[in-house]
C-alpha cells in the first residue's frame, strides 16, 4: 500500500446517480466502491443496515475484518462521540465552515480529533483489507469531502456529479422501497422546493471548495452526459482522477455495464445490483414533474442551472 491512500470521493447532492457511478468505477480492477461511508457509524455499526453484498452490516465479513483491523472490533468505538462530531460537522448549518476547515485543519482536529483519527484508521483498513489501489467513496456531501481532504493519509480526488435539478426533484418526490434498512421502509422523500435549495447550496459549496483547493484533482460531470456516453465519460474520469487503474478493463462497453458485487454502505438500494446493466438516461421527470414543482425548481435553482448548462428547453 502506498504511503497515502488514493480516495476518489463523489461530491454533489442526492438523486444524481452517484450509486451507479460509484459502483461502475468500483467494478474496475484495482478500485473498490464503499458507498456512502460517512454513514457507517450510524447506519452500519449502530443500525445494522444491509451491506451492498446483501448481508446485514454486522454479518458482512469484509466490514467485520475492516473494523477488527482498524479498531479491534466495534466494541472499542465510541459511537456517541462519533455521532456528536457528525452532528456538529455535517449538518447543513455547519457547512459554511468547510472553507475554514481546509484552510485551518488544525482547528478542526483540536475539537474533533477522535472523529478524524477514527476516519483515518477506517480508510487505512479499507485499503489494506480490500487490497485496492483506489477507494471510491460516494458520500456526496461536499462538507464531508472537505473534511476528508484534511486527513493526512488520504490522497483525495473529487468527482463533482451534477444532474438537472428538475430530475432530482422528481426522484425525491417519488417513493422508492429501501429493503436495505434494518426496518422496512422507503427512501427519504422531500419536496421540490427543498430539493432545489439543497441542489443549489451543495453544488455551489462544491464549486467554492475546489476553487480554494486547486491542489486537489477535481472534475465535474453531468449525469445526462455520462448516461448518454457512459464508456467515453468513465474513461475520461479514470484517466484524470484514478490513473492507478490505467490499462485495466472498464466495467462498461458502449451502454452496457457489468457490475461486480460491492461492499457499499448506505445509499440507493440499487447498490445491490450486480451483473449486466444497460445504462440509459432517466428522463421521466419531463412528463412526471408537475408544473408547480417545475416552477419552484426553476425559481430557486435557475441561475445555477444556467451555469451548468441546464436551460428551460434543455435536452
Amino acid at each position: 500500500m502506498a504511503d497515502r491512500i488514493p480516495v476518489l470521493l463523489i461530491a454533489g447532492t442526492g438523486r444524481t446517480g452517484s450509486t451507479l457511478v460509484g459502483n461502475l468505477l468500483g467494478s474496475t480492477p484495482g478500485a473498490v466502491s464503499i458507498g456512502e461511508v460517512r454513514h457507517i457509524w450510524i447506519r452500519g455499526v449502530e443500525q445494522n443496515w444491509a451491506c451492498g453484498c446483501g448481508k446485514p452490516f454486522h454479518a458482512c465479513p469484509f466490514w467485520g475484518e475492516v473494523l477488527n483491523q482498524a479498531f479491534g472490533g466495534t466494541a472499542n468505538l465510541d459511537i456517541d462521540r462519533l455521532r456528536m462530531s457528525e452532528r456538529r460537522l455535517l449538518r447543513l448549518r455547519a457547512s459554511p465552515g468547510a472553507l475554514r476547515w481546509i484552510r485551518r485543519p488544525e482547528l478542526l482536529r483540536a475539537e474533533h480529533g477522535y472523529y478524524m483519527d477514527t476516519l483515518e484508521g477506517l480508510y487505512r483498513a479499507i485499503a489494506a483489507v480490500s487490497g485496492a489501489e483506489v477507494i471510491v467513496d460516494s458520500s456526496k456531501t461536499p462538507s464531508y469531502a472537505a473534511l476528508v481532504s484534511t486527513l493526512t493519509p488520504v490522497d483525495l480526488r473529487v468527482l463533482h456529479l451534477v444532474r438537472d435539478p428538475r430530475a432530482a426533484a422528481h426522484s425525491w418526490l417519488n417513493p422508492k422501497p429501501s429493503p436495505d434498512r434494518s426496518t422496512s421502509g422507503a427512501m427519504d422523500r422531500i419536496g421540490a422546493a427543498k430539493s432545489a435549495v439543497l441542489w443549489a447550496w451543495w453544488n455551489g459549496l462544491s464549486d467554492r471548495l475546489w476553487a480554494a483547493r486547486s491542489d486537489i484533482p477535481a472534475m465535474r460531470v453531468r449525469y445526462e452526459t455520462l448516461t448518454a456516453a457512459p464508456e467515453a465519460i468513465l474513461q475520461s474520469v479514470r484517466d484524470r482522477l484514478i490513473p492507478e487503474t490505467a490499462g485495466r478493463p472498464l466495467a462498461v462497453v458502449g451502454d452496457t455495464a457489468e457490475l461486480s458485487m460491492a461492499h457499499t454502505v448506505s445509499g440507493n438500494p440499487d447498490r445491490m445490483r450486480t451483473g449486466a446493466v444497460t445504462i440509459t438516461p432517466d428522463e421521466r421527470w419531463r412528463t412526471g414533474l408537475a408544473t408547480h414543482h417545475r416552477a419552484a425548481v426553476l425559481t430557486i435553482a435557475g441561475p445555477k442551472m444556467l451555469q451548468y448548462g441546464y436551460g428551460r428547453r434543455n435536452r
